[in-house]
């Protein structure tokens, strides 16, 4: 059985496949008019024929966007992954413009099982996998593939169910998941392991990962003792990565233009946007001044524009000082857990990964915030985090998560006049290892209504008088029946509750259940009726 660490990326997604002890990177190909391309990124991108319907997926739809451009009839969704962002607002969340201005709706988990659905038939067509001597072509098309997945060490709860439920719908035997930043550490680990020929394993020490992607950053430090990973604390940004700066450049080439970013419409902004992100990769090379675009392979009526690499590297330092920021609390928070964090010796290794850790500005703010720390540059950016998973599928490693979140409920207080966040389980609280029993957690409770409304969501903050900020996500919404006379399994109403004082000398019990996939359960008891009944909590 095939096993793999896959990293779902906003602007691409990686595979690496392991086999017998080796790890090996998973080749995609297209067929086109010069021949057949073969790479190991695979765009997160679908390229949708508003006329048949069809859907073209990965490299497909990158180069049929690149043949026919903003024509009217397709719909170009690039970046998938940060659409899951507005998953909780509905079926049609993913609304994509077209060049009359009008946009069409579609749903975000149809899209991505049709895309990871995508992923799984081309690893099938890879040489690589068909290249194996103990597998037949024929059983490569039918062997079910075992994955670790991952996602951003910030990313909420509706994402991660969505995610994992697409890639289970896609024919993925899910056998463990992983936040980003902490595989990537994996990788890192190996790295250095790799290379102590004769010498005894690597003293325990902290890898601090700095994680700026296409669409999102993380931050996690994570303590490495042997085989063992333990996330120590992280964080993300969920609205910065390469996207962004693309998004900058590109009104700064508007500005030089001077046209209005709402004059362009929505698959020429694509199309440009692909060549602004073509200009600012050849800033890594180090010899690049002046950035150009030329407005008429567009056909927009103008001459071509330049934008100075110093003037966009301004633009680009306040975007960028938030990620910094974020990195030294998360720091901070690791050494109230582990001292030797931020104690005396050899200072911890600070690992930049993402794409857009390539940008030399990046390296460079990251180097002068943190003069103390060994800077470490992957030389390999882009595969870092599918590769730790691979590392992790191979079952090389033992791997403990956090709580990137505070997951909570909203209660009532003062006889049900007030209401206020009771975090069931806080940022930072360990998950268990895989194989281990479910994290568990008791709350008892005297129900003030006979039907309990239970208001389920995340955060990334509690401000000081307990109300929950930062990023706010709404998870499930439950009823409960706790009048006994009520059927346990039937449906409740919100106009059915009414405040009682018919059970004040009762108390309900709550029992929440984590498991290491970061699935959370309740199991809501009724002591008077002794019987009971089990959700899962999430966002559907």
């Amino acid at each position: 059985m095939a096993r793999f660490g896959i990293d779902f990326g906003t602007t691409n997604t990686i595979v690496v496949q392991h086999d017998r002890g080796l790890f090996s990177e998973v080749q995609h190909s297209a067929e086109t008019a010069a021949g057949t391309i073969v790479q190991t990124l695979f765009p997160s991108a679908i390229l949708i024929d508003k006329r048949t319907g069809q859907r073209h997926y990965g490299l497909e739809a990158d180069r049929l966007f690149s043949r026919y451009g903003p024509a009217p009839h397709l719909a170009f969704i690039p970046s998938l992954k940060r659409w899951l962002r507005d998953y909780s607002e509905g079926p049609a969340a993913v609304r994509v413009p077209d060049p009359s201005r009008a946009e069409t709706g579609y749903d975000m988990a149809d899209l991505l099982s049709g895309f990871l659905q995508a992923v799984a038939e081309s690893i099938r067509r890879s040489p690589s996998l068909n290249a194996r001597e103990d597998i037949a072509p024929a059983t490569a098309r039918e062997e079910q593939f075992e994955a670790v997945i991952t996602w951003p060490a910030n990313a909420n709860g509706a994402q991660r169910h969505l995610t994992r439920t697409c890639f289970r719908k896609a024919g993925f035997h899910i056998i463990d998941s992983l936040n980003e930043p902490t595989a990537s550490a994996i990788e890192l680990s190996n790295c250095l392991t790799a290379r102590q020929v004769r010498r005894a394993c690597r003293q325990p020490s902290a890898i601090v990962v700095f994680d700026l992607g296409g669409g999102t950053f993380d931050a996690a430090v994570v303590w490495v003792e042997g085989d063992d990973f333990n996330v120590l604390a992280s964080g993300g940004i969920e609205h910065l990565g390469g996207d962004d700066l693309d998004e900058l450049l590109l009104g700064m080439f508007l500005e030089a233009l001077k046209v209005p970013i709402g004059e362009i419409s929505g698959l020429m902004r694509h199309a440009l946007l692909r060549q602004v992100r073509a200009q600012k990769e050849t800033i890594s090379t180090g010899i690049v001044k002046r950035l150009f675009l030329n407005p008429m392979d567009f056909g927009l009526r103008s001459r071509s524009v330049s934008v100075t690499v110093e003037a966009f590297y301004e633009r680009v330092r306040p975007l960028l000082q938030p990620a910094i920021d974020l990195l030294q609390r998360v720091i901070a928070r690791a050494a109230e857990k582990e001292p030797r964090v931020g104690g005396q010796g050899e200072p911890p290794l600070l690992y930049l990964v993402g794409g857009s850790s390539k940008l030399p500005l990046v390296p460079e703010m990251v180097a002068n915030a943190f003069p103390g720390h060994r800077v470490v540059l992957s030389d390999k950016p882009f595969i870092s985090v599918a590769m730790g998973a691979a590392i992790c599928a191979a079952d090389r490693v033992n791997v403990r998560e956090v709580f990137g979140r505070h997951f909570g409920l909203i209660r009532l207080r003062n006889h049900g006049a007030q209401e206020c966040f009771d975090p069931i389980f806080p940022a930072g609280t360990p998950l268990p290892r895989r194989g281990e029993a479910p994290l568990e957690r008791v709350a008892w409770y005297t129900p003030r209504h006979n039907i309990g409304h239970l208001r389920y969501l995340e955060c990334t903050d509690i401000s000081p008088d307990g109300v929950p900020s930062g990023d706010v996500r709404s998870w499930s919404d439950i009823r409960f029946p706790y009048d006994p006379a009520l059927p346990l399994c039937g449906p409740a109403l919100e106009s059915e509750i009414r405040p009682t004082d018919e059970f004040v000398n009762t108390s309900v019990c709550e029992v929440y259940r984590c498991d290491s996939d970061g699935v959370i359960t309740v199991e809501i008891r009724r002591p008077y009726r002794n019987d009971a009944r089990t959700y899962e909590i999430f966002r559907d």
